[in-house]
């Protein structure tokens, strides 16, 4: 039985950023489902590959033996003999070579760095080398996948001659993050052990300026000039990296004068975080921009109610089960906020909305998507 083989480019997943990282689901996925493929990992080993547990179908290929020659013109002749055996190329991180043998599939998260270029781009002459970019993977590609309608309609904007390649595919959510019963005890537990213990709210996520990070202190600051108001903010993710656009959240807490009141545990485990999902009074997600938002999802597989964003695609991902407010209303948000936390019918409505929304984002679906894509790719060839 012939069964093709797709290559897929992890170099920049196996051990990455959490958002990539938890693409990872997919390309299990696909190996648990697609046994009608051979799949070739091209990353070097790391935690995440190792720990799959792989079928005989799937394979891991060191870089060095295959995708350092892609980016020599003076070998171009040679990438046909290097691909021999692979009929599609997948590049999960909006990356792209062309071999004129194999077939390409792409996925484009979003197009974030169009609209907000001075939090991504240093000069105008960085900004016209990711168009060139965007420009060359549609023109290499044979399928772009993207995660959200959102997102599809913002490429056929951007790029309108180019919507027969398109095709959207959402994530999902690992079995990881899921709903613990705790008893008010744990919780207790759990929240004096993180500094908290009159409860809190979180935010889990990137910490870049589309994140929208300072206009959740400003929120949480209305919030504190009450004294009745005794909850923490969490904000768990990497403040300390530079970001462009970003003050140093730190020192912006510090001015504030909210050094006891807002932690940062920053990069945690996925089972810690799942502990901080399930202890968490609400998850707040102010986002200017997403192409589709893990974080609100695996809060809602946990049980905690959220607050998010009504930019972009958050509410075509978190549908009707998320509250949802400007990104730029502090006073609003903070108005909700008191709301939920003062009515505990309306937050546990809301907690039972996630649970339910968050079902229809599974893995296996997202495979089964990504294998209809290639199946479909590999058609193409016979036209």
């Amino acid at each position: 039985m012939h069964r093709p083989v797709v290559g897929i480019d992890l170099r920049n997943v196996a051990g990455s950023s959490r958002g990539y990282r938890r693409m990872m689901n997919l390309f299990y996925e696909l190996d648990r489902l697609g046994s009608d493929f051979e799949f070739e990992w091209i990353t070097e080993p790391t935690p995440l590959t190792k720990a799959a547990g792989l079928s005989e179908r799937t394979r891991i290929v060191s870089p060095r033996s295959r995708m350092r020659l892609m980016h020599r013109p003076i070998l171009g002749h040679l990438r046909p003999l290097i691909w021999d055996r692979t009929e599609i190329l997948h590049f999960p991180t909006a990356d792209c070579w062309h071999v004129p043998t194999c077939k390409t599939v792409v996925t484009l998260h979003d197009l974030a760095p169009l609209h907000y270029p001075e939090w991504f781009f240093g000069n105008k002459e960085d900004e016209k080398r990711y168009r060139d970019h965007l420009d060359r993977i549609f023109k290499v590609a044979d399928r772009v996948v993207t995660v959200s309608e959102h997102s599809r309609q913002d490429l056929v904007d951007q790029f309108p001659t180019r919507e027969s390649k398109l095709k959207v595919i959402y994530q999902g959510v690992g079995p990881e993050f899921h709903r613990e019963e705790w008893s008010d005890t744990r919780k207790d537990l759990f929240r004096n052990n993180i500094g908290a213990p009159h409860g809190f709210l979180l935010y889990c996520g990137g910490i870049d300026a589309r994140k929208n990070i300072e206009f959740l202190i400003e929120v949480f600051r209305t919030l504190t000039m009450d004294p009745a108001f005794r909850r923490n903010l969490t904000i768990v993710g990497d403040v300390d990296s530079s970001k462009r656009g970003m003050v140093d959240l730190r020192s912006l807490v510090k001015r504030e004068g909210l050094e006891c009141r807002v932690l940062f545990p920053g990069w945690i485990s996925d089972e810690l975080l799942r502990r901080y999902y399930n202890a968490a009074d609400l998850f707040l997600f102010p986002s200017r921009m997403e192409g589709f938002g893990y974080a609100p999802l695996e809060a809602m597989a946990c049980g905690c109610p959220t607050i998010c964003s009504n930019a972009t695609s958050i509410p075509e991902t978190v549908g009707q089960a998320s509250v949802l407010l400007p990104p730029d209303d502090p006073e609003g948000w903070a108005r909700s906020i008191r709301d939920l936390l003062d009515d505990h019918e309306k937050r546990e409505g809301l907690r039972m909305k996630g649970l339910d929304w968050v079902k229809r984002y599974d893995w296996k679906e997202t495979a089964r998507g990504f294998l209809g894509v290639y199946r479909e790719t590999i058609d193409l060839g016979g036209q």
